[in-house]
């Protein structure tokens, strides 16, 4: 119904010109010309706003330029105008093909994909009209939302979006988003017909312009988010060329931005699935030119950007697996240093499976298959334990998977585990985590320590088409001291505070009277039978010496200037621990007690000198010391501890 309305419309126009098209008119009247006017404006909105089809119920036949007159110049021109291509101006009647005219034809070659986009109203652009009957689709508004600023003029500003930037387009890469365009609608609703954009190599070689579309990428998108309103291929037939300039128009975009806001357009590419080598690292432009995006606000008038040109520069990869990369890391929870008492088999002096060191495998770019991998192991100590068999999980999933086996021989200090052919996949952008564990045999009650570390050399991985990869980073494990017997630690809490009297104060060079107080509280469990703890009066106290058993940091740096006369230690052992006298008591296995000690320095050094000012103070709890009661008495002494600084304060002022 609405068709047939906007046709009488347009028949009752130029029957009106027909008749009184000679007749001049009176002073004050409405003229027929100013009565077309307005007809050609209601139309346009109407095609517009409405979302109907408007018939021209022409079939094109004439060719047609500056100087033509009559009913096919007046159907170009309604179509024009139902396209948004063209304004007629007040007063000016329709029939007459002139420079405005001729630059509306231009437009809608180049929405149209005509070369040239010279004006000329030929074969080729009637061709192209008559293969759709000569019908001009408006898309109708509601879903996909529609002008409601009926009537109203605007405008838009359109200018380059931060992002996407430094894209890469790799070999085979589909609907890559390279470009993002920013329209803001001002005063009025604007719809977004149409994209031209320039398409340029933009690297100091000698690759032509034309590689762009034969060699690079094959398709285009205008998209909003993931939607993709409007496409078009890259080939001979699309582009168009302007002198010595390539560009792509894509239009029947119809994409409203409403008055007042902004909105993101991005412009996205499919590229071909392989090209060249010489190809790899080139840079291209694809280029917003002046009046390059057009829109059609609520009196359906034209409104074009940017008025300044502007482009986004990407670069061509090589196909993405040979791009592909392996890095490895620590994993957050891989085993802090600690000490392990081995209880198992009969003699109570093993461990399977312990856990060395957690990795964190990432794959990027494309799925990688770890092939192969090499583990240090690492021990030292009293050489007595041996590390038989190392294993190697995944401990992403649960439960856990089994990836490899490897032998290991008794270790006189380092020793590989190899696991050979594992073949274990990695899916593109994941993480894949992997357990190091071993089996410990021979542990006595005198510590041996063992370590766990992955060099980037000892990872060999391929990509999706079995090429090789450069890997990258490392993984380095904590030290785990081994024991059959001995004390299972727990650090509770720890703290730090001053007190006193800064140096210099009351009066200049006079000596500092501060502290320094850290406190730690640390649970003792005995394993693996019972344990002879000293007292602070025993020749062999649970600490061997107030710096023996501390350590100062200052500035992030081990401090030995502090001599004893300058330190202090105070601890009591709970009542649990057994008394044996008064100078020890015993632990029974299984048995355990939570042990406060504080550890305290004065703000001068053993001779008197005061500390260092300006300078922050930490202080690190490094070991102590214990007997195995029913299997030595020789003191051994748990300094695990002094490998990490999850066992340190935190930095304080000082003095």
């Amino acid at each position: 119904m609405i068709k047939i309305k906007i046709a009488k419309i347009a028949g009752i126009a130029a029957g009106a010109t027909l008749v009184f098209g000679s007749f001049v008119p009176m002073a004050g009247a409405v003229t027929i010309a100013e009565l077309q006017a307005q007809i050609n404006a209601l139309m346009a909105q109407l095609a517009t706003l409405q979302g109907s089809a408007v018939s021209t119920g022409t079939t094109f036949t004439l060719n047609l330029t500056v100087g033509s007159r009559g009913a096919e110049v007046v159907a170009l021109q309604q179509k024009l105008v139902a396209e948004g291509h063209l304004v007629m101006p007040a007063g000016v009647a329709m029939g007459y093909f002139g420079s405005l005219t001729k630059a509306a034809v231009a437009r809608w070659q180049a929405a149209n994909g005509v070369s040239p986009t010279a004006g000329y109203w030929g074969a080729i652009s009637r061709a192209k009209a008559n293969a759709g009957g000569g019908v001009v689709t408006v898309p109708p508004p509601g879903g996909g939302g529609g002008i409601t600023t009926i009537g109203v003029e605007g405008t838009v500003t359109v200018s380059l979006n931060p992002s996407p930037a430094g894209v890469k387009l790799y070999e085979g890469d589909t609907n890559r988003d390279v470009l993002g365009i920013k329209l803001e609608a001002k005063s009025s609703d604007i719809k977004i017909e149409r994209v031209k954009l320039k398409l340029d190599e933009n690297d100091t070689t000698s690759t032509s312009d034309t590689d762009f579309y034969r060699k690079i990428a094959d398709k285009i998108y205008i998209k909003d988010g993931s939607t993709v309103l409007g496409s078009s291929d890259l080939n001979i037939d699309t582009i168009v060329k302007d002198g010595t300039s390539y560009y792509i128009t894509v239009s029947g975009l119809s994409f409203v931005v409403p008055k007042g806001t902004t909105k993101v357009l991005s412009v996205a590419l499919d590229a071909l699935g392989a090209w060249d080598d010489t190809f790899n690292g080139d840079s291209w432009r694809l280029t917003v030119p002046v009046d390059g995006v057009r829109g059609v606000d609520g009196a359906a008038v034209n409104q074009y950007g940017p008025a300044t040109a502007f482009n986004r520069d990407f670069t061509s990869e090589s196909e993405l697996s040979e791009s592909a990369t392996l890095a490895v890391s620590l994993n957050a929870n891989s085993p802090l240093a600690n000490q392990v008492i081995c209880t198992g088999s009969s003699t109570e002096d093993e461990c399977d499976e312990l856990e060395l060191l957690r990795a964190d495998f990432r794959a990027e770019k494309d799925n990688v298959t770890l092939t192969d991998l090499i583990v240090d192991v690492n021990m030292t100590g009293a050489d007595t334990a041996t590390a038989t068999t190392a294993w190697l999980y995944d401990v992403s999933v649960s439960p856990a998977v089994k990836v490899g086996s490897a032998t290991l021989v008794e270790l006189t200090g380092s020793d590989s585990a190899t696991f050979t052919d594992i073949d274990y996949i990695i899916p593109v952008d994941t993480t894949k985590t992997l357990s190091v564990k071993v089996d410990i045999r021979g542990v006595d009650a005198a510590s041996n320590s063992f370590d766990a570390n992955i060099d980037t050399g000892d990872v060999t991985s391929e990509n999706a088409a079995g090429t090789g990869l450069t890997e990258s980073g490392s993984a380095t494990g904590k030290v785990i001291e081994v024991r059959k017997v001995g004390p299972q630690l727990t650090l509770v809490s720890k703290s730090i505070t001053t007190d006193g009297v800064p140096q210099g104060i009351p009066f200049a060079g006079g000596s500092s009277t501060s502290t320094l107080s850290a406190t730690f509280n640390f649970k003792v469990k005995a394993v693996g039978g019972d344990l002879t703890l000293g007292t602070v009066a025993s020749g062999s106290p649970l600490f061997a010496s107030s710096t023996g058993s501390f350590a100062l940091y200052r500035n992030g740096t081990y401090d030995g200037t502090f001599g004893s006369k300058a330190t202090s230690s105070s601890y009591s052992i709970p009542t649990a621990c057994v008394s044996t006298g008064t100078n020890s008591c015993v632990l029974a296995e299984n048995a355990e007690v939570t042990i406060p000690v504080t550890w305290t320095i004065l703000g001068r050094s053993a001779d008197g000198v005061s500390a260092t000012l300006g300078s922050l103070y930490a202080v690190g709890f490094e070991g102590f010391e214990w007997i195995a009661k029913d299997l030595s008495t020789v003191i051994q002494r748990t300094t695990f501890m002094a490998t990490t600084t999850d066992w340190r304060t935190a930095d304080v002022s000082f003095p």
